[in-house]
């Protein structure tokens, strides 16, 4: 075969290597184009899931911490105002209270003056409101450790400073950890314990790079996304499992100072009529104080029973705690 035959031949062979080629790496960098979507789209979905649980949790933790100054400034000062009244008092402790641990009537009741006057020190009476951060640690945290931080110093700024200190009600009430929609503000999310790695870069880079290295990229970012993804579902469980136990609570809360309203009033009408000398009351009398008593104790079991502890954690044994509290309701 003449020399420029084949040569010819050889050139035709290149060139058809060469398209071949050039089609592949097409192929390969339009399979990475849609594997990095798809990776995108998995890490989106997962964020704006977590997000939408966030403001959740966040709301309900807070409306929890708004109920309870609302206790304080309505039921708990009327109660403390009319219990005030009464001299020569001698309670017993009400048998359905004992599996709850609490201290002795008169220690209880002092702890819940306490409280109310730390509320009052700390700018938080008749009249005043929680700013979001510090609704949100009264809700998720001790009651009575709040407002002893917070009559030490601004008030306000005390309660929502010792949520910032704990990173999950910081994350909690600040917002968004996305960044650029995708990645990990810091590099991390963190939720009672929870760290994941570095934030992922799912965008165009794929696009510089030769047709087989995009792919292979681009399955990695998928890999990564999956992994994300799972990390986040762990979160959402979790911040699922703060929801349900801090609804829970507001609910319980809320039937406790109803019924501590009711028997407030009561109380007053029982001393309005009979004086205040607690030793000279009829048994049927007694028992009205009886009942307002038990209902405070209950609302200061509960104003000290955290959702989370300092690290972010869900309180495992409040959900059981709340139960007990349910129990003795009657």
């Amino acid at each position: 075969m003449p020399v420029p035959i084949i040569l010819g031949a050889i050139a035709a062979g290149a060139a058809l290597y060469g398209a071949a080629k050039g089609i592949n790496a097409a192929m390969d960098h339009t399979d990475a184009s849609d594997l990095n979507d798809a990776a995108k789209s998995l890490v989106d979905n997962a964020n704006r899931k977590l997000e939408a649980q966030r403001d959740t949790t966040n709301d309900v933790i807070t409306d929890y911490g708004t109920r309870k100054l609302r206790a304080f400034n309505g039921a708990i000062a009327d109660f403390i105002e009319n219990f005030e009244r009464l001299k020569n008092v001698e309670l017993i402790h009400p048998p359905e209270l004992e599996k709850l641990k609490i201290d002795n009537s008169d220690s209880t009741l002092s702890g819940l003056r306490n409280d109310y006057q730390a509320l009052k020190d700390a700018g938080l009476g008749l009249g005043a409101g929680l700013g979001g951060g510090a609704a949100l640690a009264f809700g998720a945290y001790n009651g009575t450790m709040m407002l002893a931080a917070a009559s030490t110093g601004t008030a306000i700024s005390s309660l929502t400073g010792v949520a910032a200190t704990n990173a999950t009600l910081a994350w909690l009430g600040g917002g968004s950890l996305t960044a650029g929609g995708l990645g990990m503000a810091g590099g991390m999310w963190v939720l009672g314990g929870i760290v994941a790695g570095p934030a992922l870069a799912i965008f165009g880079h794929i696009m510089g790079d030769k047709g087989e290295a995009a792919l292979n990229n681009a399955r990695t970012n998928q890999v990564q996304a999956q992994a994300v993804k799972d990390e986040v579902e762990l979160m959402i469980g979790k911040l699922q499992a703060i929801e349900q136990v801090s609804s829970l609570a507001n609910m319980t809360f809320s039937r406790i100072s109803s019924r501590l309203r009711h028997s407030v009033r009561d109380l007053r009408n029982v001393i309005d009529s009979n004086g205040n000398n607690y030793s000279e009351y009829p048994q049927d009398c007694r028992e009205v104080v009886f009942r307002a008593v038990k209902f405070a104790q209950l609302i200061k079991v509960m104003i000290d029973m955290p959702i989370l502890d300092l690290n972010g954690n869900l309180v495992l044994s409040t959900e059981k705690g709340i139960q007990d509290i349910q129990g003795a309701i009657v």
